[in-house]
């Protein structure tokens, strides 16, 4: 008899500690959907320029950089996503030549800086 309360205590005991520690888990990872990523563009040309994200064959119109300023947009980071195949494309209004930037690696909470100069070749972008 003994042994059949003992048993029942521990199987309890061991009830209530899965319990405890169920609650103790971590929830799962927030989602970083919605967080904004700054993007701030400096252009060097003598165009304006129109400024697109590009993710797969897909375009986003992020707004236009005119002459020798600097512009600030943002956007959602689910626009860019983790899969590292989205790029920034500079468009000079009038022109025909565009330019390309290689894939964006960011990750949430940081922002891009987006140098265009006259031959935008020679453009560059950093991830701060």
């Amino acid at each position: 008899m003994w042994h059949a309360r003992a048993a029942s205590g521990w199987v309890a005991v061991y009830l209530l500690l899965g319990c405890a520690s169920r609650g103790s888990e971590k929830s799962d990872p927030p989602t970083y959907n919605n967080v904004q990523v700054g993007l701030e563009v400096e252009n060097h040309n003598w165009s304006d320029i129109v400024v697109y994200l590009m993710r797969g064959n897909s375009s986003h119109r992020l707004g236009m950089v005119t002459a020798l300023s600097t512009s600030r947009f943002s956007f959602p980071f689910r626009h860019i996503g983790t899969t590292g195949n989205a790029r920034l494309r500079a468009h000079p209004i009038g022109g025909t030549n565009g330019f390309t930037s290689e894939d964006l690696l960011v990750q949430p909470g940081q922002s891009i800086k987006w140098t265009l100069e006259s031959d935008l070749t020679r453009s560059f972008l950093g991830v701060y």
